[in-house]
């Protein structure tokens, strides 16, 4: 069998059953981090045009546009509900395979929600969804990423359709198709990080994979083994989605299905839950910077100037020197830093307009300098050894003439630094505030914790929509 053919075999031809209490510890702290940031993600500036879009182009009333009180097809429900996931940088990242569950989860609440299935169900499928479309890009990794794509897009939408196919319980022929049609449905460009384009890739990563299924469903018919090439010097049979998104020989068919059937992904690799609505990579800095600023009672008038020291791929990702925009300012560690010293917080409201506008920010960035270490190698992984991306040293020189300083290398909700349940519900509380009501919101919390018990998730999506 090929790979494509084995992936889509073991998503559909896996028994039910398989859901060990880490398994379902890990998917249902995902469930709750991502519906949360759903919530709020509905009313950015992004999902506002996204929604109003999709109202003007109509469709069926099948599933909900979390966080508001609109119902819309599934694949243009989806489309909201993943760029909502993902507008406000606040969601999970998996290291090595990026922000999967702002794809897959909007894509299986949707079908769930639209063909009255279970928590059990839903819980299954996102399993198997998350595993396929993860292991794709640890074939993938890092080729495709340093050739210019923001593979989520593409990689989430994989896991959607899969995880789709087995919610509407079709065969691994059917579920290949869809492979196929979603593997020729775009993808995102990194030219668009930084911009609400970032968010449009993981959204558009949803609805590609939800309509690829449906397509498929109704015997759209494409090539069976999309992601391995032929092995040829010409023509089109070369270029399936591993030569195509990474480049010849830029890949490993064999990592996409080693061990496959083993432990799953979501136990096997911890995923980096986000703090702050900002670049996964500036987390430990700014935890570091709010550390510095509580401990010494630093304002910014005492300080005459910043250094931080980090490694040279953060600064690949996180890029930005100006906050010109709010999408920006989520990727300028500068700006980042400037606010977790003034407000010792980095939340929300951190990145407002007002905010990232205030002269008095923008005065102390002018002392902040941010330099790559030159000892160290770059490595395409968060971490090689016991370094990892987000690493960083702050060194703070104070008008005094004192230097206060520190090294840090885990943000709180990282691996190193696990984020607990609690500390989960406490964000989805802040997410959910102004949008859903107090009850609303504990329900849904004790509704999420209990996932694989939900008799219908129609009961859920319930609580995530906004009284009328």
């Amino acid at each position: 069998m090929g790979v494509t053919e084995q992936l889509a075999r073991f998503a559909i031809e896996t028994p039910a059953g398989f859901l060990a209490p880490k398994l379902v510890e890990s998917v249902t702290e995902k469930f709750l981090d991502t519906i949360g940031i759903m919530v709020a993600g509905a009313h950015s500036p992004a999902s506002r045009i996204v929604r109003k879009t999709v109202a003007e182009a109509g469709g069926v009333h099948e599933a909900t546009i979390i966080g508001t009180a609109e119902k819309n097809s599934l694949t243009h429900a989806g489309f909201v509900n993943g760029v909502s996931a993902h507008a406000l940088e606040y969601d999970d990242n998996t290291p090595d395979m990026g922000h999967i569950s702002a794809c897959v989860v909007p894509g299986c609440l949707a079908v769930a929600e639209q063909m009255n299935l279970s928590g059990k169900q839903l819980v299954e499928a996102f399993v198997l969804g998350f595993e396929v479309a993860g292991r794709i890009y640890l074939g993938l990794k890092p080729a495709m990423f340093d050739r210019g794509w923001h593979y989520p897009n593409m990689i989430g939408g994989l896991g959607v359709a899969v995880a789709a196919c087995r919610l509407m319980g079709l065969d691994s022929m059917t579920t290949r198709m869809a492979m196929g049609l979603m593997a020729s449905s775009g993808n995102g460009i990194r030219k668009n990080v930084g911009s609400a384009g970032k968010a449009f890739h993981l959204g558009n990563g949803v609805r590609s994979g939800l309509q690829a299924v449906c397509l498929a469903r109704n015997g759209f018919a494409v090539d069976p083994d999309i992601i391995e090439g032929m092995d040829i010097d010409r023509g089109h049979q070369r270029f399936g989605l591993a030569d195509s998104y990474a480049g010849h020989g830029n890949y490993s068919l064999a990592r996409m299905v080693e061990g496959l059937g083993g432990e799953f992904i979501l136990t096997r690799i911890p995923t980096m839950v986000r703090m702050h609505p900002c670049s996964s990579v500036s987390g430990a800095a700014i935890d570091g910077m709010i550390e510095l600023a509580t401990q010494h009672d630093l304002k910014p008038a005492d300080v005459e100037a910043i250094d931080m020291t980090c490694h040279p791929r953060m600064l690949m990702i996180a890029s930005y020197t100006e906050p010109s925009d709010s999408y920006r300012a989520k990727f300028c560690p500068a700006y980042t830093l400037a606010v977790a010293l003034a407000d010792r917080k980095v939340g929300l409201a951190q990145f407002a307009d007002e905010r990232i506008r205030d002269p008095r920010v923008l005065e102390l960035m002018k002392r902040i300098k941010v330099t790559a270490r030159d000892d160290i190698e770059e490595d395409h992984g968060w971490g090689s050894g016991e370094t990892g991306w987000g690493a960083v040293k702050i060194s703070v020189g104070l008008k005094s003439g004192k230097c206060l300083s520190g090294s840090y290398a885990y943000a709180k909700g990282w691996p190193g630094r696990p984020a607990s349940w609690d500390d989960l519900c406490g964000k989805y509380e802040e997410c959910a505030e102004g949008i859903l009501p107090a009850q609303q919101v504990r329900d849904s919390i004790a509704m999420i914790r209990h996932l694989p018990e939900l008799r219908s998730v129609r009961e859920l999506a319930g609580l995530l929509a906004q009284p009328t």
